[in-house]
């Protein structure tokens, strides 16, 4: 058993110079994990052959690009949290790329429930006809979410206290730990769109309990040219090793190597023979793979490890009337409408000219599956006549919209990796996570904090490079990355 790694001192310094004799190794993805395991391994001595079925790099970092001037808008990945200590080295030190803050609390936005839109800086529990009852009315919506999360909350501030959390409460979904603790169905109303959980109620009330506590949304930041230049960073580094175009059909493992089977665009096929293999594309596309000697628990694991659904609808539009007309410069609507979240989205901007762009529908789960069936024209028609109920200017000032929806996205297969209950204690988890024989496992589902965003996905790469370099067989070595209290 090897000494514990700080994740973020093994980024900054790289892989150990005592380690395993060279390796060849195949990445397949070229998301952040696939390029942050390929960085480390290649500059540790190893060689890398990465193969990513689409024609770009980046996996769920997507910039789109087609707006006026300078816009553009993130299908993916948008916002990165300031506490995220291996995506902060990369953004800054590493590849020293500009952010500025992309701030989630602008009181000009409003709440619009039920055919009624109160600003949020005049917003409060008696802005809507909820019918509370007694022991809710009065109280603001925080409050009673507060106080429902009063015996986890106290857990936190305790020496060990995240363990503690995930024995006791990870059997709960979040709908079902608020029922059990006395939430009314008119406060659950209230709250699911206010806070956005309406989309999580049935999954695990932990997973969701952390990203809360810690407000990972409290301080975020946009990289100023597109969250695309921080993989096109990894270009020097890491294309000449890439294979593009290439979509992984089969890995076929021998005693002494492993054979990673592939097709090109126009169904040309290809193998790669190597070392080890890792593997950094969701589990949910493993499925259409055959891979030989993984195991019924593992096999079982990636069938059931599950990846939401999320859409955005960004719009074009003359003006950017929200900040003329509203002074609203960044920030959310919340609403119970189809759209359900408008994002003011501060990143994509072009000061240069007066047209501006902003995200009319942000959506999870069975609320994006509303616009699945839809087809674009209808998506962005439907999105815009809601738009409009919260801002007429929408309509007159409207140019042309375009949408994105992660679970029809062949190589995404979602927008990332959901724990429901009783996934974080169980064996499951440590299925999810562990090698077998020559092949590895690396993506944001590998994580039990950072999940959907770049960090985990960072986290497991560092990982799964060190074990490899080491010559570690089979297993991964401890980790001492800080979790909450």
């Amino acid at each position: 058993m090897t000494e514990p790694i700080d994740l973020l001192d093994v980024l900054r310094a790289g892989l150990p110079r005592t380690g395993g004799p060279p390796r060849h190794v195949v990445i397949v993805g070229a998301g952040i994990a696939g390029l942050t395991a390929g960085m480390l391994l290649k500059e540790a001595g190893h060689r890398v052959t990465i193969l990513e079925a689409r024609n770009r790099l980046g996996g769920r970092i997507y910039t789109y690009r087609g707006f006026a001037g300078r816009m553009y808008g993130e299908f993916g990945a948008m916002r990165f949290p300031r506490q995220h200590r291996l995506g902060q080295h990369l953004i800054h030190e590493r590849f020293k790329l500009p952010t500025q803050p992309f701030g989630m609390d602008d009181q000009d936005t409003f709440v619009y429930l039920h055919g009624k839109a109160v600003r949020r800086s005049e917003f409060g529990g008696a802005s809507f006809e909820v019918p509370l009852p007694p022991a809710e009315r009065g109280k603001a919506p925080g409050e009673i979410l507060r106080e429902a999360m009063a015996p986890l909350i106290a857990l936190a501030a305790q020496p060990g206290g995240w363990n503690e959390i995930i024995e006791r409460y990870d059997r709960y979904s979040l709908i079902g730990y608020l029922n059990e603790r006395g939430v009314s169905e008119a406060a659950l109303w209230l709250l699911g769109p206010l806070f956005n959980i309406e989309g999580r109620f049935h999954f695990s009330l932990v997973e969701w309990f952390a990203h809360w506590h810690d407000d990972v949304f409290g301080d975020l930041e946009y990289i100023e040219a597109g969250s695309d230049t921080l993989p096109q960073a990894f270009t020097p580094i890491l294309m000449s090793d890439t294979r593009l175009g290439a979509e992984v059909q089969a890995i076929e493992q021998r005693t002494d190597d492993v054979v990673v089977h592939y097709r090109d665009a126009v169904g040309t096929p290809g193998s790669v023979t190597a070392d080890e293999c890792v593997l950094t594309v969701p589990f949910i596309l493993l499925r259409h793979m055959e891979i030989s000697g993984l195991d019924v628990e593992k096999w079982f694991t990636i069938r059931n490890v599950y990846y939401g659904r999320a859409h955005k609808i960004f719009m074009q539009f003359s003006r950017r009337w929200w900040v003329d007309d509203y002074a609203i410069t960044h920030g959310v609507t919340v609403t119970d409408l189809a759209i359900r979240n408008v994002v003011y989205t501060p990143a994509g901007q072009d000061p240069s000219i007066d047209k501006g762009v902003l995200i009319a529908s942000y959506a999870w789960e069975q609320d994006s599956m509303a616009y699945s069936m839809l087809d674009e024209s209808q998506r962005i028609a439907q999105a815009l006549q809601d738009l409009a109920k919260i801002h007429p200017e929408a309509a007159e000032t409207f140019e042309f919209g375009v949408s994105y929806d992660w679970a029809l996205d062949r190589h995404g297969g979602g927008i990332g990796p959901l724990f429901r209950p009783l996934e974080m204690t169980s064996r499951f988890y440590d299925d999810i996570t562990r090698p077998v024989h020559r092949v590895w496992f690396a993506n944001d589902a590998c994580d039990r904090l950072a999940r959907r965003w770049i960090e985990g996905a960072i986290a497991s790469a560092i990982t799964n490079a060190y074990a490899i370099h080491a010559g570690m067989r089979n297993a991964l070595p401890a980790i001492t990355e800080p979790k909450p209290a």
